[in-house]
Formats: structure tokens, C-alpha cells, sequence
């Protein structure tokens, strides 16, 4: 169940995560093609939304992703993330990056709440799953330059400099 902080303390729930900061959008033509958001504002949510949260990219540790599981899709993902992550960051390979499709398969419409209960999951647990079935990185996703790498083994999501962060990357017809 999703409420403001100051309910779910008052209420005395558990709570899992607290979401800092959203940003959606609807990039109408510059997408490329019906059901393909655009690069840059795909970028840009991801930028608005780390603002909005008052967060850097810099302490975003891991980011569950949409994962299309196409040849297209994750790496224009990929390179919206780290397009939006180079305007706070230039390190490379620190953040983790999973998907929930990758550990169970699509989940059609509940794909983005499915992966909201994973990233809650992965900061009340402290530990990142791993992406199960990965093998091999897409050739067309250059990991090496980028903020991220695909978690293939149970890791622990230890306590940094600053609370741990994680997001959510989650795509639809239309937007991000």
C-alpha cells in the first residue's frame, strides 16, 4: 500500500521505502515510434525525478529497469539513464541494474507496480537480486562506459556516504 510518510508513521506501519521524487512524461512525436519513448525525455524523467527526490546521481545504487528484452529497447534504456546520470556523474559501473521480467517474466500491465515491490524489496532486504537469466550483454549497450552493470549474483546493498537510493525505471505506450 502506497500512503504519505507521515501516515504510515502515525498509522505505525512497516514501511519498506519512501518515495523521494517522480517524474513522468508524454513525448508525443519525438518518440521513435508508437510504443518507443524518446531518448531525451526519457533522460529527462530520469532527471526530474532525481531532482524532485533531492537526490544525486551519484548515490543511486541500484536501478530497476523497464527491460524490454528487445534488441532496440534496453539500449535505448540504457543510454537514456546514462545520458540522465552523466549530468551528475562521470563514474563508471557502480550502480547495479536489474529487472523483475528477467527473474520472472513479463508481467504485462502490473510490470511497473511488480518492479516498485522489487526496489522496496531491495532497500528493506539490503540486498539486490540478480538477474537470473542473463548471460551476455546486449552488443549494442556499451556497460563499460556507463554508470551501470547487470547484477548477476545476490549482493548485499551496503550503507554509503548517503542513505541508500535505488530507482525505478518504468516504460509505457507513450511515456516514461
Amino acid at each position: 500500500m502506497l500512503k504519505p510518510l507521515e501516515q504510515a508513521l502515525a498509522d505505525r506501519d512497516h514501511v519498506y521505502a519512501v518515495i523521494k521524487g517522480t517524474a513522468a512524461n508524454n513525448d508525443g512525436s519525438a518518440k521513435n515510434s508508437y510504443t518507443a519513448p524518446s531518448l531525451g525525455q526519457q533522460a529527462q524523467a530520469v532527471v526530474d525525478a532525481l531532482k524532485l527526490a533531492g537526490a544525486s546521481a551519484d548515490s543511486v545504487g541500484y536501478i530497476e529497469c523497464h527491460s524490454t528484452g528487445t534488441i532496440v529497447g534496453d539500449p535505448l534504456e540504457i543510454e537514456a539513464l546514462t545520458m540522465a546520470f552523466r549530468k551528475g556523474t562521470e563514474r563508471k559501473q557502480y550502480c547495479a541494474i536489474g529487472s523483475v521480467k528477467a527473474n520472472i517474466g513479463h508481467p504485462e500491465q502490473a510490470a511497473g507496480i511488480a518492479g516498485l515491490i522489487k526496489t522496496a524489496l531491495v532497500l528493506h532486504h539490503k540486498r539486490i537480486p540478480p538477474s537470473i537469466n542473463y548471460e551476455t550483454p546486449n552488443p549494442a549497450i556499451d556497460f563499460a562506459s556507463s554508470p551501470f552493470f547487470v547484477n548477476t549474483k545476490l549482493r548485499d546493498f551496503p550503507l554509503a556516504e548517503t542513505p541508500r537510493r535505488a530507482g525505478l525505471n518504468s516504460l509505457g505506450i507513450g511515456g516514461t
